[in-house]
């Protein structure tokens, strides 16, 4: 493994230096400074957020019920969908023009600003981006339009189920890789200041869309990432799902209050040669997650849905994860309206 400190007196003076930070506690890291280790130093000292018990920044429909006077809400879906109906005093914007409408608008001057999208996956990821480059009152609206109506949940309902190959999962661990170089980023400017490059990357990332899959690959072709608590990993002896937690080659990487991606835990133990599948119990930490290591060069995505798509038995089983399980109790019956 690689001497964890061999840029830490840099590091410091380049954080002392900045009059960007928040403050001056410099993460370590393995390899050399290079432009990912320096956005990653930028994003630890900024509050940290994808690795706080803010993300993935959720807010719920009943709030956004009460506020809709005095919040933005953004609406990301397709046009079409937003026509057929959608929350009202809502504006529509694609993810595409997202960053420049973000650039044109005061958005300080709104409490808060509600991304939603149509099951809380996308807008949880486009909301990380956006507090990554320091929009501190965005929120992602849980579960999206499924959780605003029944008329927009049925997306959601069908996904609750359990893996084809669930005979297969298995309570065994699978290890980590051992720490490796951050990837490599490259900057159209890189001579502009530090914020002005990340921000830059940010706006790629964002144009780039939403990067999710339906199913989970094999372990022989992605590097499959369970990201949560030890109880979403390993399945207790039930009569149903008995010690089935997750998909061969998975590795567990812990969420709050571990937070092993960190630079000082686990981050870079993560690829940067194969495709990184996430998942978590939802899928809206998950959409986090893989914005934030998409920022910082990795090839990641998230799952869709999460292990409700996974293992819904055991999710509405076990107490520990039952609070993460979908369901009709979750769906409201607020009013919407249609057309533009």
């Amino acid at each position: 493994m690689k001497n964890l400190f061999p840029h830490i007196l840099f590091v410091l003076g380049y954080l002392l230096f900045s009059s960007c930070v928040e403050d001056n506690v410099a993460p370590p890291f393995t390899g050399q400074l290079n432009p990912a280790a320096e956005m990653l130093v930028y994003f630890e000292s900024q509050g940290d957020f994808v690795n706080s018990n803010l993300a993935p920044a959720l807010i719920d429909a009943q709030e956004v019920n009460l506020n809709l006077i005095n919040y933005l809400i953004i609406d990301l879906r397709i046009n079409s969908d937003f026509q057929n109906g959608h929350i009202e005093g809502a504006i529509n914007i694609s993810s595409d023009s997202l960053w420049n409408f973000m650039k044109s608008i005061d958005a300080a001057s709104y409490p808060k600003i509600i991304l939603i999208s149509k099951n809380g996956q996308s807008s949880a990821y486009f909301t990380c981006l956006l507090r990554l480059a320091g929009y501190k009152n965005v929120y992602s609206m849980k579960y999206g339009m499924a959780s605003w109506n029944q008329f927009f949940a049925d997306e959601w309902l069908g996904a609750l189920s359990d893996a084809v190959n669930i005979s297969a999962y298995t309570n065994d661990d699978f290890p980590r890789n051992d720490l490796t170089d951050l990837p490599i980023v490259t900057f159209e400017n890189p001579n502009s200041s530090l914020p002005e490059r990340v921000n830059s990357r940010i706006e790629k990332i964002i144009d780039e869309g939403f990067q999710s899959s339906e199913n989970l690959p094999s372990e022989n072709d992605n590097y499959i990432v369970c990201y949560g608590k030890m109880r979403l990993y390993y399945a207790r002896k039930f009569i149903v799902l008995e010690g089935r937690g997750h998909p061969p080659g998975a590795r567990l990487y812990m969420d709050t209050p571990d937070f092993e991606l960190r630079s000082g835990k686990y981050l870079q133990s993560l690829p940067t040669d194969k495709p990184i599948s996430i998942y978590d119990y939802d899928g809206q930490l998950s959409a986090c997650i893989a914005a934030y290591l998409r920022v910082l060069g990795y090839d990641a995505s998230s799952l869709l849905f999460g292990a409700n798509q996974l293992f819904y038995s055991r999710m509405i089983d076990e107490p520990d994860l039952r609070e993460y399980a979908f369901s009709s109790l979750k769906i409201n019956n607020f009013s919407y309206v249609t057309g533009e």
